[in-house]
């Protein structure tokens, strides 16, 4: 055999084994490998620092508190020697129910105010100049330090001297629950005091 042919088996041999090395499997990551490391990282957010959380948890409902409710009823002719001087020659007074439990302390005293209809509480001489009225509650918002206190349905009074002892029944009774904030009533839309104007 020649030194030519030997040279051209020599070549043919080089590239059998050089196409036999290309069938191989190259190196890196294979494709399930690959997959199984994105489902990791994608089934456990957060799991590295900065990483946000991919759902937002749900936001706590308001905690409720059980404790007694400030509600302001009248004292006729009482001049102020009970409580603010109101109306013609009355006081508001404080008074104290039972313990309640409630999310709103504002919403709470104002609903137990409206959903007495006795003309005067227990035995105690106090007035309630709201019990025919048929009003209610529909929210209460705060903003600002200022808490709204909406309130629908219609006034009954027995005389013009009933409209300050309303007032001061509703917005005493409010101001008491409220604390520090600045409380504002609506009746229908309406401020109080125009709401009972129109009386």
């Amino acid at each position: 055999m020649g030194k030519t042919s030997t040279l051209v088996l020599a070549a043919a041999a080089a590239a059998i084994v050089a196409l036999a090395g290309c069938t191989g499997t190259p190196p890196g990551p294979t494709p399930s490998s690959s997959t199984s490391a994105a489902t990791t990282t994608s089934s456990s957010p957060g799991t590295e620092p900065g990483t946000p959380s991919a759902t937002t948890p749900p936001s706590s409902p308001p905690a409720s508190t059980t404790a007694p409710l400030t509600i302001y009823y009248i004292a006729m002719a009482d001049n102020g020697a009970s409580g603010p001087m109101v109306g013609c020659g009355d006081s508001a007074v404080a008074t104290t129910s039972a313990p309640q439990t409630f999310t709103d302390p504002v919403a709470a005293a104002m609903t137990a105010l409206l959903a007495n209809h006795a003309a005067q509480l227990g035995q105690s001489g106090l007035d309630n100049t709201l019990w025919q009225s048929n009003l209610a509650v529909d929210s209460v918002t705060r903003s600002g330090g200022i808490v709204l206190v909406a309130l629908s349905g219609g006034f009954v009074q027995g005389g013009e001297c009933d409209t300050p002892r309303i007032i001061a029944q509703l917005t005493l009774t409010a101001q008491a629950a409220a604390g520090s904030e600045t409380v504002d009533i609506t009746v229908n839309g309406v401020p109080l005091q125009e709401a009972l104007s129109l009386k």
